[in-house]
């Protein structure tokens, strides 16, 4: 079956941009113009899977590939987005450096113009502010901002603010440690320490100082192998205070 254009989205192109081909280890997030019934029998065809935000999961090899109908995206579907074309695109997503697209018909980059200048002042941002997941997206900007040293521009610093209370905390946490090994969340402790970890530019900083390890990109420990988490305390304590470290690293 032959398809419309279709192209990567997010993930995959924002890490190339920001650290190269060795940057990118996670899922294929594609964007296909066509109509949502040739998407559905296409799917049908390769029995891909529903994901949770109206498109379809499949893997191959050791890849993870989720696609959408291109008037299935999510901020298209409940209208905060217009989207006539795959460059439509980069309007609905939640973060800024995820509004990216690579059109492999094309072989092109389609994004803002100051997208890579960003990237390098090392500023993230909200793009389009109505989400299907607060948590969620809470979660990556936590482990963005700390893995990547990034600094919240205005609009996610009021979502962080607005958001992160402290039963919030106790739900991200939970998630954090179930869906990875370098759980960071848990280790604040409060969410108030953890507002003041992720808005103090200083204290980002000297986390990396705490843990002394010269990263790709300055910001947060992290582990290279399972050994490197078992030598790890279990607990540490910076910035005046205890944090537990997640079960997960025990």
């Amino acid at each position: 079956m032959t398809l419309g254009r279709t192209a990567v989205i997010g993930g995959m192109v924002r890490d190339f941009a920001r650290r190269g081909r060795g940057g990118f280890g996670s899922d294929v997030d594609l964007v296909i113009d066509a109509t949502p019934e040739a998407v559905d029998s296409f799917a049908r065809e390769r029995q891909a899977e529903r994901n949770r935000f109206g498109g379809y999961s499949l893997t191959t090899g050791s890849w993870k590939i989720d696609f959408w109908a291109l008037r299935s995206t999510w901020g298209s579907r409940h209208g905060h987005a217009s989207v006539d074309s795959l460059e439509d695109v980069t309007k609905c997503t939640f973060f800024d450096c995820d509004a990216v697209i690579y059109d492999l018909d094309a072989r092109r980059v389609f994004c803002r113009d100051d997208y890579l200048d960003q990237i390098r002042c090392k500023v993230i941002e909200i793009n389009l502010l109505p989400n299907p997941s607060i948590n969620g997206n809470l979660i990556r900007a936590i482990r963005r901002m700390l893995l990547w040293d990034f600094e919240a521009g205005p609009r996610l610093t009021t979502f962080i603010t607005d958001h992160l209370d402290e039963e919030r905390f106790e739900q991200i946490a939970l998630v954090d440690r179930e869906l990875y090994s370098d759980a960071l969340i848990a280790r604040s402790a409060t969410a108030s320490n953890l507002k003041r970890l992720l808005l103090g530019r200083e204290e980002r900083r000297g986390l990396a100082t705490f843990y002394a390890t010269q990263l790709p990109l300055p910001g947060v420990w992290e582990p290279d192998n399972a050994r490197d988490l078992k030598r790890k305390k279990p607990h540490q304590r910076y910035f005046g205070y205890t944090a537990p470290i997640a079960p997960a690293l025990d």
